[in-house]
C-alpha cells in the first residue's frame, strides 16, 4: 500500500512504529497518540505494563500473536505463568475521535505517570513513559559505549 508525499512521490508503508513525542495526560487519564501511530491502532490495541516501568500499547493484531503464545504456556511452566501474571493487568483499548487513549489509574500508577509523558514507537509497539522516568532510563541505558556493545552483540 502506498501514499503520496507532498511532492507526489509514492512511498511504502512499512508498518514500523518509530518516533517519539512529548505529551501531557489530561485530568481524565487520556493521552494523545501521535497521528503517525494511529493507523496501527485502527482495530484497537492492548495496553499493559511494560519493561522498565513504562507501558506497552500493542496494536491488536500484534497483541493477538503474544496472546496466542501465552495461551500455549503449560500450567506447570512457572516462568510462563509469571509472564502471564505480569500482563494480566492490561486492558483492551480504542482510540477516541481526538486520537486519545484512556490509561487506567492502576497502569498510570505502575508507570509513575502523573502529567508529562513520552509516547514512543518501538518497531512493533508503542511505549508510554513518565517523562521523568524516560529521562532517567535514557541516562542509564543509552550511554554510547553500552549501545556499541549491544549493537556488536547483535552483529550490527
Amino acid at each position: 500500500m502506498g501514499k503520496a508525499n507532498s511532492d507526489g512521490e509514492e512511498w511504502r508503508l512499512t508498518g514500523m512504529l518509530t518516533g517519539e513525542v512529548d505529551h501531557q495526560i489530561d485530568d481524565r487519564g487520556r493521552v494523545a497518540i501521535p497521528r503517525a501511530f494511529r493507523d496501527s491502532l485502527e482495530h484497537g490495541g492492548f495496553l499493559t505494563r511494560g519493561w522498565h516501568g513504562c507501558l506497552f500499547l500493542f496494536p491488536w493484531e500484534q497483541w493477538r500473536d503474544i496472546e496466542d503464545k501465552l495461551n500455549r504456556v503449560r500450567i506447570t511452566d512457572m516462568a510462563g505463568d509469571i509472564v502471564k501474571q505480569f500482563f494480566s493487568g492490561g486492558t483492551k483499548m480504542t482510540i477516541d475521535r481526538q486520537g486519545r487513549v484512556i490509561i487506567p489509574a492502576a497502569l498510570r500508577e505502575y508507570a509513575g505517570i502523573d502529567r508529562d509523558v513520552v509516547v514512543r514507537g518501538v518497531i512493533n509497539r508503542i511505549e508510554i513513559w513518565s517523562k521523568a522516568r524516560w529521562v532517567e532510563f535514557q541516562q542509564q541505558q543509552f550511554a554510547p559505549e553500552r549501545i556499541m556493545e549491544k549493537a556488536a552483540a547483535l552483529g550490527i
